[in-house]
């Protein structure tokens, strides 16, 4: 009966350009944008680097500044990039985020970001959707359910080098049998947003461009 308790339906995307001419050292990491800030929730909502379009929803106090420790964290453990991380006085990150929406209004911001604090790249992220769940972790009323995006984009060029995507929401296996290796792997318990953000972070940055 446990077996049936619950899967995941994950969408995981990651694209990338070839290794010639993407080699950098120096990376900019700006704090998540919290998109529901600018936005409003449920609603669809395009982003101005890649132009795809997600589904925006309910996103938790703090889940951007976890996505964001989070990313800087794994680069700090797992890579010998050279880490530059500016900090936003509260209202001017929502409004460099709403002040460009078009793509290429979007891309010249944060490459002029990049080449200010002498950085090669600047890794950008949104936060789509970050809803805690409802009960324990054996039985909830509702689940969590995460959406964001990541993009590196290239200061000398504006040019978007490297992109990922990552949503999940759990749900019964009752309706996807095909989720039974995820639960097992899982400990057959309904997650938390965190640890669904958690399981995505380690998904893309299996992806991320090495130095």
């Amino acid at each position: 009966m446990l077996v049936l308790l619950y899967g995941c339906q994950t969408r995981v995307y990651v694209s990338e350009v070839s290794s010639e001419g993407v080699k950098f050292k120096k990376i900019l990491v700006l704090p998540f944008n919290d998109v529901s800030k600018t936005s409003g929730e449920s609603v669809d909502n395009r982003c101005p680097v890649c132009g795809q379009v997600f589904m925006s929803g309910e996103v938790a106090d703090g889940a951007a500044n976890f996505l964001t420790d989070q990313s800087l964290a794994w680069f700090k453990q797992h890579t010998d990039y050279e880490l530059i991380f500016e900090r936003f006085r509260e209202g001017s990150l929502t409004a460099l985020y709403s002040e460009n929406q078009t793509t290429v209004a979007a891309k010249k911001a944060f490459a002029d970001k990049g080449r200010d604090n002498n950085a090669e790249v600047v890794l950008v992220g949104f936060v789509y959707r970050f809803r805690e769940r409802v009960g324990k972790g054996y039985g909830v009323e509702s689940p969590a359910s995460v959406a964001f995006a990541m993009h590196l984009i290239r200061v000398v060029d504006g040019r978007t080098i490297w992109s990922a995507h990552f949503e999940e929401t759990q749900k019964s296996l009752g309706d996807d049998l095909f989720q039974l290796g995820s639960f097992l792997s899982r400990g057959g318990r309904w997650l938390t947003a965190e640890e669904l953000a958690m399981s995505g972070l380690e998904k893309i940055f299996k992806k991320f461009p090495k130095s």
